[in-house]
């Protein structure tokens, strides 16, 4: 599962310019390299939200603005009532981004902390912010 947003909220986009042949799935966690959008990676220091992702061939892509809003997304551990509120990283399980409840190095996701924030025991629909935005 990739990130979505929690209950369709609204937040602003802008629209960036991506590496050339760089294939973004819709609903990933997005951040730049030499000025130019490319998938986030585990080392990424601050990420945006891309809901509609770009195919090869594209020059361009929208992502978020700030971080004035909630995604839900899959954990690589199951959660735990401990992680609300944690400060997290984003791991990379082959092309699949996921919620890196264990690490706690570049702190670019938080974990949510309403008694919606995650389900005890999966690993599916984890509440969190992003903590570290591109702008």
């Amino acid at each position: 599962m990739y990130f979505k947003t929690k209950d369709a909220e609204v937040f602003r986009m802008t629209t960036c310019v991506i590496a050339s042949a760089t294939v973004i799935a819709p609903g990933d966690l997005v951040t730049l390299s030499s000025g130019l959008i490319i998938k986030a990676v585990a080392a990424s220091t601050a990420v945006a939200y891309c809901p509609k992702g770009s195919a090869v061939g594209e020059t361009t892509c929208e992502v978020s603005l700030g971080n004035e809003f909630t995604l839900v997304g899959t954990a690589d551990a199951n959660f735990a009532v401990t992680d609300k509120g944690i400060e997290c990283d984003l791991v990379i399980s082959g092309a699949v981004q996921l919620i890196d409840l264990g690490a706690s190095t570049t702190d670019v996701l938080k974990v949510g902390i309403s008694d919606s924030a995650g389900t005890v025991g999966a690993t599916t629909v984890v509440e969190v912010r992003i903590n570290k935005p591109l702008y």
